[in-house]
């Protein structure tokens, strides 16, 4: 039995190692000086560990930000949400659910997602690791427009690519935020991007 608990210990200290590190970059991603602020020198310092220990427990940059998205989406809802809208047995009331579940999503933490989106400019180690969690979001919506063309003879698999284009634009934190502005937040917009998107997708 002393070695299961040795281990079992070790993982915890490991896991709340982790945790202390994401927390950590989340808080210097927050702060003023934002993506300036934001090395593995900085993100070491503010968690109280070596590098030693954070390249051990990370490695990179990018895998620090993919663990602090996987928290960001548990705190937003969105890893519960997606599956409810791919339940749905109606395509249009899917996309709806899944442009509503990105709206509260994205209105979890606006400040975080604004330099996350930064740093994928601006940074080309980062940058790769955020477009493919981007993409994600691209196939979901492609499952769903595809289910929406079956039987609509005006929806080529050209018009479908396409749509898919539109709606993975709509869907953006980019367009929720600039919609919210300074007044509203993101969830405020879902009514106004699930008109565009059923605009996008022609009638029903």
């Amino acid at each position: 039995m002393t070695r299961p608990y040795k281990l079992g210990r070790r993982q915890a200290v490991a896991d709340a190692t982790r945790t202390r590190i994401v927390r950590a970059a989340r808080k210097l991603l927050a702060t003023k000086k934002g993506v300036a602020a934001f090395t593995m020198d900085a993100v070491a310092r503010e968690a109280k560990v070596s590098r030693m220990t954070l390249y051990h427990q990370f490695g990179s940059k990018p895998a620090i930000l993919t663990a602090l998205f996987d928290v960001l989406a548990t705190e937003g809802g969105i890893a519960s949400a997606l599956p409810n809208a791919f339940q749905q047995s109606d395509p249009r009331a899917a996309i709806d659910d899944f442009v509503a579940a990105f709206g509260r999503f994205w209105s979890s933490d606006r400040v975080i997602y604004r330099r996350m989106e930064a740093l994928a400019t601006i940074d080309p180690e980062v940058e790769p690791t955020l477009r493919a969690r981007q993409e994600w979001r691209r196939t979901g919506l492609a499952r769903l427009v595809q289910r929406l063309a079956k039987g609509r003879t005006d929806m080529t698999p050209g018009r479908v690519a396409r749509t898919v284009d539109v709606l993975f634009v709509l869907t953006a934190f980019a367009t929720f935020d600039m919609l919210a502005g300074s007044e509203r937040m993101p969830a405020d917009v879902i009514p106004i991007v699930q008109d565009l998107v059923h605009r996008a997708l022609g009638p029903s």
